[in-house]
């Protein structure tokens, strides 16, 4: 439609559309900032934050504020990721503040926001560090930032469009809601009203049910962030069985692998909780098919929840948990029957929650699918070797340090 693109992420080894897929053939926009990253990064210095005399950030801001600069009477479709200050860590986030403060107040004086529509969005929280292993941080993981300013001038010729915008802010959506709303902007001037593309979305301009469930968004239960989970102890019996069964998975998982994925034995489980009923969440109360195998949430009263979970006698579990060899740390969701005595695991369910690093590489080209899970024997024997190094180190350092007393003790002897 006439439309100047422009697309571009950092940390290019993490590529949105390059780890775990193949790129593109062709240049997928106008403006593609990809063959620049790959150069700058390959050019490592001791200041890894900047290009030069400039932040990555602000270069990457620059960048975006250039095409309005250079295309200021046709219509602009600009995305830009940028992972560096927050993939790793939150500490670095600061980081930031003032450089975005800055482009976006230069936006907004120079008019480029008169006509445009502005999104600031996350797309996960840490996933990968302490803060991960804790509530918030699983809530966060979940629960992605992103915010919407539309310009002014729309706000005041569709105020109904407007306040259904404010209160979807307070409703559940997902980012499927996003990509159906840049579908409702395709056909904003049509006189009839807007019918969805997706029975999974809704536009962000229409106003979102309140009762809105995660099964209605198609939401996972291991990933819907309206339930409620209690503590349970870690060495309940039901909970070790669950670890058990939960390592046996993921070794079937990458079985097919053995020679090359080490085999994988629980070393410990460190946190364990049990959905509960709540009457102000969104609960499960049951399983909408013969197998037990399809969860079904219903917005209900407590009591009647309650009855539900009883008499459908499935329960569900949640567990962090660590394997050896690697330390490899884990977050799993499962549905257990009593009445078979079973879980049921998928891996949609499954969370990593520390880095993987270089452990998979032995599959990582194969089936990079499976690199959060795979923990390569050649990694093992890396680490085992060097475990070797390090204690035949110490020994000989040892065995030098005897030596030295012993011949101090003589030279003394000798004096006396």
């Amino acid at each position: 439609n006439g439309y100047v693109t422009q697309w571009a992420e950092d940390l290019q080894s993490v590529g949105t559309f390059q780890m775990r897929l193949k790129g593109f053939r062709d240049q997928p926009v106008d403006h593609y900032g990809r063959p620049f990253y790959l150069i700058a990064e390959s050019m490592r210095t001791s200041k890894p934050y900047c290009f030069g005399s400039i932040t990555r950030l602000k270069s990457m801001l620059n960048w975006a504020r250039d095409l309005f600069h250079m295309y200021p009477n046709q219509p602009k479709f600009s995305f830009i990721f940028h992972s560096q200050y927050s993939h790793d860590s939150n500490n670095r986030l600061p980081y930031g503040d003032d450089e975005l403060l800055e482009f976006l107040k230069f936006m907004n004086e120079h008019g480029y926001f008169d006509n445009t529509i502005f999104i600031l969005m996350t797309d996960h929280g840490a996933r990968f560090s302490t803060l991960r292993k804790t509530y918030q941080g699983k809530l966060e993981e979940r629960l992605p930032f992103i915010s919407i300013r539309m310009p002014l001038t729309f706000q005041e010729t569709y105020p109904h469009i407007m306040h259904n915008l404010r209160l979807n802010s307070h409703r559940l959506t997902t980012p499927f809601d996003l990509h159906e709303t840049f579908q409702h902007l395709f056909e904003f001037h049509s006189n009839d009203p807007y019918q969805s593309k997706s029975n999974r979305a809704y536009s962000l301009f229409e106003l979102i049910p309140e009762n809105r469930t995660c099964l209605q968004a198609n939401i996972e239960q291991h990933w819907c962030a309206c339930l409620h989970w209690d503590d349970i102890s870690i060495n309940e019996p039901i909970i070790q069985k669950f670890g058990y069964q939960a390592v046996d998975y993921l070794n079937d998982l990458v079985s097919e692998y053995k020679n090359q994925c080490s085999k994988l034995i629980l070393y410990q489980i460190n946190k364990a909780n049990q959905l509960k009923a709540n009457e102000r969440l969104l609960k499960f109360v049951g399983s909408s098919d013969k197998d037990g195998r399809i969860p079904h949430f219903r917005n209900n009263t407590f009591k009647k929840l309650t009855k539900n979970l009883t008499l459908n006698q499935t329960k569900h579990y949640q567990i962090q948990f660590e394997t050896i060899p690697g330390h490899s740390q884990f977050e799993l969701t499962a549905e257990y029957n009593p009445l078979n005595d079973t879980f049921f695991i998928t891996k949609r369910h499954l969370s990593r929650l520390n880095k993987y690093g270089h452990a998979s590489t032995c599959i990582a080209y194969k089936r990079p699918e499976l690199r959060e899970i795979c923990y390569c024997s050649k990694s093992l024997n890396l680490t085992q070797k060097s475990n070797r190094s390090h204690v035949n180190a110490v020994m000989h350092n040892k065995k030098k340090s005897i030596k030295t007393k012993k011949t101090v003790t003589t030279s003394n002897s000798l004096h006396r």
